[in-house]
C-alpha cells in the first residue's frame, strides 16, 4: 500500500504541496526576498488559496482545508522565522 492509497489523492496532493512550498518559502527567506511576518503570511495565503482554485469542493470544507494547511505551513515556518529573524509589528 502506497500513501496515496492511504490518504487519497487530494489528500496527497496538498501533503506534496505543503512540504514543497515550506521549501520554496524557507529558502526565500534565507535569501531575504521575503522579510517581513506579515508578507510572508500574505504570500503563504495567497498560493493556498491559487492552489484550492482546482478544486470544486463546498465553502465550509474548503474553508476548512485552507485553514489547516495555513496552520501546517506556518507551524513549519515558526522555527525558520526564528531563526531568520523576520521582522513583524507589534
Amino acid at each position: 500500500m502506497t500513501l496515496i492509497d492511504y490518504c487519497g489523492k487530494m489528500e496527497y496532493s496538498i501533503l506534496i504541496f505543503v512540504f514543497s512550498f515550506t521549501d520554496d518559502v524557507s529558502e526565500k527567506i534565507e535569501q531575504k526576498e521575503l522579510f517581513y511576518k506579515e508578507q510572508i503570511t500574505r504570500y503563504v495565503k495567497k498560493h493556498i488559496d491559487y492552489f484550492f482554485k482546482a478544486y470544486q469542493l463546498k465553502k465550509a470544507l474548503l474553508n476548512t482545508y485552507k485553514n489547516e494547511t495555513y496552520n501546517t505551513i506556518m507551524f513549519k515556518l515558526k522555527a525558520i522565522l526564528k531563526e531568520n529573524n523576520v521582522f513583524h509589528c507589534v
